[in-house]
């Protein structure tokens, strides 16, 4: 992650009522396109190919459930996530905000998305040295084939503002 990077005025809001950005609504629409009638895509349901226009924002999410408590490793980043963010594939979630309680928002969004809710979240991210990044990041779930969400893949990109 890049030094001096805080996160501020986040606020999360069910998909189905928030105003989506065009990649948004497009990365929403793909997830919806794939999920079966009773439940939600795989991992295998989801073709890189398919998504060529958003993969530069696209991120998947291992879920690990280790004690009772839920904890995140990123598995891939997007070309468009590492320029802003910086580097982040395989770190934990637990590792980059150790503070679940400053960070509520942020893990509220992970661990709903892992029973099926799925939030838009915006948040300015922000650095003493360079302009402010406002932010939109959309996670959904992905399950294996007894039916238990074992992975998330999400969009996130700047906005305009």
């Amino acid at each position: 992650m890049h030094s001096g990077l805080r996160r501020t005025d986040a606020e999360a809001v069910p998909a189905e009522a928030a105003s989506i950005s065009r990649l948004g609504r497009e990365f929403l629409d793909y997830w919806h396109a794939r999920a079966p009638e009773d439940g939600f895509p795989g991992r295998s349901d989801i073709r890189p190919e398919e998504l060529k226009g958003l993969l530069p924002y696209f991120f998947m999410v291992d879920v690990l459930r280790e004690g009772g408590r839920l904890d995140f490793r990123f598995r891939l980043i997007g070309t468009e996530i590492m320029r802003i963010e910086g580097e982040h594939t395989g770190l934990r979630l637990s590792e980059m905000f150790p503070d679940r309680k400053a960070y509520s928002v942020l893990w509220r969004q992970y661990q709903d998305a892992v029973a099926g809710r799925i939030w838009v979240r915006r948040e300015t991210l922000r650095w003493q040295d360079r302009e402010h990044v406002n932010y939109e990041v959309i996670l959904a779930p992905l399950q294996d084939d007894k039916g238990e969400v074992h992975m998330l893949i999400g969009l996130a990109h700047g906005q305009d503002g």
